[in-house]
């Protein structure tokens, strides 16, 4: 049986997509590489160039054939340092290691004749994924980045604003100046890349709501701090994107009290499942989580060979 490598079209295959990823979650309860608003984010994420139907190219589709009916058995997601989050159906993990000679295949096409290391990521609870990295002369550089998820029956913490601040939704227009320059102040391709037109193009994805897009404010008006959660309407599932601080405010409980905040608005909506991907596993903000009562559910290691 033949793997078929399909073209990603945002148009076309967004919602087949985010049905893949759910059924899979419905039937093992959990996602490990790749979840729904990532799909969307490749065309509305505000900190990066502006989107065209080329970048559709980091989001491969894979079937047992290219008849109309055919399934998806896997998705894959490559990003710009030749990284692949890669989502497979249980039912086909046996044909784990024929998609991965695909995937490397493919990258070779895209770097050419430069030599180039790619990566690929294994999360603990899979047992086989390493097994067959090894044997493709892949190295395990160790442990990378966390999965979390929010218990859907538990409290939420009730972490009150210092003194002096308050916790309210963004208005693109009216706080473009504002926002911008408290999310610059922590990632440098933010305020390099999040115009005021990104940000307008940001609300029309999915996945943004503007009462689960916050900013802590101080009393002179100033924003100091910001989060950010997205729910995708048609899997129901959630996520918190973005939750830091300037520099200058750091270490008063303003990143808790956003978060308690952003999650009893999330919270609102019910969805099945609130996440928070790919976490460094330096970042402060894993603590912040787990204090907060998110689970680690997922320890993830990368992997890398040159092709």
């Amino acid at each position: 049986m033949a793997i078929v490598r399909e073209p990603f079209s945002y148009d076309r295959n967004l919602n087949e997509v985010r049905m893949f990823l759910l059924n899979i979650y419905k039937e093992t309860g959990a996602l490990h590489y790749l979840i729904p608003t990532k799909i969307e984010n490749q065309k509305f994420g505000p900190c990066g160039p502006d989107y065209s139907p080329k970048d559709d190219d980091a989001i491969k589709i894979w079937r047992i054939s290219k008849s109309d009916d055919s399934e998806i058995i896997a998705v894959s997601h490559r990003g710009s340092a030749g990284n692949y989050h890669i989502e497979i159906h249980p039912d086909y993990k046996h044909m784990e290691k024929e998609l991965f000679q695909e995937i490397e295949n493919l990258e070779r096409t895209i770097v050419g004749e430069e030599k180039s290391r790619m990566y690929m990521y294994t999360v603990s609870s899979d047992s086989s994924r390493p097994q067959i990295l090894t044997e493709r002369d892949y190295e395990d550089y160790g442990l990378h980045e966390y999965n979390y998820e929010f218990p859907l029956n538990v409290s939420i913490p009730n972490n009150r604003l210092p003194e002096g601040y308050s916790i309210r939704s963004v208005s693109n227009e009216q706080d473009y100046l504002k926002y911008i320059e408290v999310i610059g102040s922590v990632y440098d391709h933010c305020r390099q890349h999040m115009t005021i037109e990104k940000m307008r193009f940001m609300t029309q994805a999915e996945f943004y709501h503007q009462d689960l897009t916050l900013a802590a404010v101080d009393d002179s008006g100033r924003f100091v701090g910001f989060c950010m959660f997205r729910l995708d309407p048609l899997t129901n599932i959630a996520e918190m994107e973005l939750l830091d601080v300037h520099p200058d405010f750091r270490n008063q409980g303003l990143e808790e009290a956003m978060l308690s905040e952003g999650l009893q608005r999330v919270m609102k909506y019910r969805p099945i499942l609130l996440c928070v991907v790919e976490v460094d596993v330096s970042e402060p903000l894993n603590e912040k989580l787990e204090s907060a009562g998110f689970i680690r559910s997922v320890k993830m290691n990368m992997w890398g060979k040159m092709i």
